[in-house]
């Protein structure tokens, strides 16, 4: 499972904390992902604004059952990958749609399929131009001679790019066509931001298993729908060069994140870049601030510990580990949405324990 590879990747106060229904009315509850309608637990869970209040979240492996199956332990299958479709509106409950494909079927396949069990993809971030949204995807394969029980059977086998043409369509109608992106060096588009004319693709590289950092590339926001992309590089000199990143490439973090957000708030006039701790397994997550999207970015600074992960929780698991940080913006102006999963090291765990494996919404301080 996806969990378990970026399990390898690499006393402190906590920011206050407030509850959707107590912030400000700059700022709107997230969805609270329960389970309806067969979806039973996921991870990832980026999210895209499409409207006022309504939002496109990419979940990565995700339990499926019948319509009304309410257990994971009864779930059918595992698909690599799901969508949902949220409605928040200001003072009142956010209502959520889950979808796949065959959904509901004797045979349920992932919403952005590639047809095999033997390649499938993971969502990164996304972005939205105008009707069309394009998604970052991680392609995954199996390790040749791979034993059916071995957690970490499987390799990246590089990036792809998925180009949606009208989301504001039910998604069953919605147009996918899915193109090759990068190799299994650059992971590019754990964040993707706008930049003027330019997106930027936060990128991780690869180095070895659980080693890397991370690189930031861009592309033309006209030229997104025309492959292959023109891409560029930040080097170490501060400079763009033409192509995909070298080794000569500025290392923006030094840290290798294979999930994570970069986002800017209005309001301190800050780049916000927001993961877990470098340390394995990372019982925070971590802020970064700068003044530009591409750095240089302040030292990692703790503002939220996983409660799931302190000894003296009362539902604590030694198995328990937390991750997959991700911040919504669209929710709030003014303080720092974000949602983490939590998982098990035991399969069993995962099955039995209703309480983790989905997103966990949360409404933060922003770091003074």
């Amino acid at each position: 499972m996806r969990l378990l590879f970026f399990l390898l990747l690499g006393g402190t106060s906590i920011s206050g904390q407030v509850s959707g229904q107590a912030a400000n009315a700059q700022t709107r509850p997230l969805p609270n992902f329960s389970y309806s309608d067969g979806w039973l637990g996921a991870d990832d869970a980026y999210s895209v604004p499409i409207g006022k209040d309504t939002s496109i979240w990419l979940f990565g492996d995700t339990f499926v059952g019948n319509k009304d199956t309410k257990l994971r332990s009864e779930s059918k299958v595992m698909v690599r990958n799901s969508i949902g479709i949220s409605s928040c509106k200001p003072s009142a409950e956010c209502t959520m749609q889950y979808f796949w494909q065959k959904q509901h079927t004797a045979k349920p396949r992932s919403f952005f399929d590639t047809g095999t069990d033997d390649l499938w993809y993971w969502p990164m971030d996304g972005y939205l131009r105008a009707k069309t949204l394009y998604v970052s995807l991680m392609a995954v394969r199996n390790k040749p001679n791979a034993k059916p029980d071995d957690a970490f059977g499987f390799e990246i086998a590089g990036t792809k790019l998925a180009t949606v043409e009208d989301v504001q369509a039910p998604p069953d109608k919605w147009h996918v066509s899915i193109q090759d992106l990068t190799d299994s060096r650059l992971w590019a588009g754990t964040s993707i931001i706008p930049d003027g004319k330019y997106l930027l693709w936060y990128t991780h590289v690869s180095v070895s298993e659980g080693q890397g950092y991370m690189v930031v590339m861009r592309t033309p926001i006209e030229k997104m729908g025309k492959l292959p992309l023109d891409w560029e590089y930040l080097r170490k000199n501060n400079q763009w060069t033409a192509g995909l990143a070298g080794d000569d490439a500025m290392h923006v973090i030094d840290q290798p994140i294979s999930e994570m957000s970069v986002r800017y708030h209005p309001s301190v006039k800050k780049w916000l870049a927001l993961s877990t701790g470098p340390e394995f397994p990372s019982p925070r997550v971590v802020a970064r601030t700068a003044d530009s999207p591409t750095g240089p970015w302040s030292d990692p600074k703790t503002i939220y510990e996983f409660p799931e992960m302190k000894h003296d929780n009362p539902g604590y698991d030694k198995d328990t580990f937390c991750y997959a940080v991700k911040e919504h913006i669209e929710f709030s102006e003014t303080k720092i949405a974000l949602t983490y999963a939590c998982n098990s090291m035991v399969i069993a765990k995962t099955m039995g324990n209703m309480d983790i494996y989905r997103p966990i919404p949360l409404i933060l301080e922003l770091p003074k």
